[in-house]
């Protein structure tokens, strides 16, 4: 992954396209970490009658650069997050980032459609009390239908797919 994205930088100059460049921001609904600090609070209640408190995220930032106009290589990283326990006292951060490659298979001036895979690490960092760990985890996301809309440069988006962006994502990409 990390060859093809050397490739693509040298290789800028190859394209006739001006915007292959694209940021984005996103937020997901039932990602990864949701499901498995979902069932970690479910485990923890039946034993101690706590429960999870509130999660938020995954937060995200994408970035990819256009090595062909269907095809982009890039990287994303987010940040999620729980509390769970009778007064909240676990906390609980999940620190993902992954290389990740988009495929545009639909392009037209105000809508698009693409699927896209990434694949990378991600960092759980517990918190209970006065007492931290951190453990280190393979993480994906593998996105089966996304669908922009908006302009030229800057696009709303939804996606469905499975893993760490989660099941529904949304947000927006300003490509330059």
């Amino acid at each position: 992954m990390i060859a093809a994205m050397l490739v693509a930088t040298l290789s800028m100059n190859a394209q006739d396209d001006d915007l292959k460049n694209e940021i984005g921001v996103y937020y997901g609904f039932g990602s990864a970490s949701d499901i498995v600090s979902t069932v970690a609070s479910a485990m923890s209640s039946a034993f101690s009658h706590s429960d999870q408190s509130g999660f938020w995220g995954p937060v995200g930032l994408e970035y990819y650069y256009h090595v062909t106009p269907g095809v982009g290589v890039g990287a994303m990283a987010s940040i999620a997050g729980c509390k769970w326990g009778e007064d909240g006292e676990c906390k609980t951060k999940y620190y993902t980032v992954m290389p990740a490659v988009k495929f545009d298979w639909l392009r037209k001036t105000h809508f698009g459609m693409y699927s896209g895979l990434a694949a990378g690490v991600m960092i759980v960092s517990d918190s209970f009390k006065d007492e931290s760990k951190s453990k280190v985890f393979f993480m994906g996301q593998l996105t089966a239908l996304g669908a922009e809309f908006g302009g030229q440069q800057l696009r709303g988006f939804a996606e469905l797919g499975f893993g760490e962006r989660g099941l529904l994502t949304i947000g927006a990409r300003y490509k330059f």
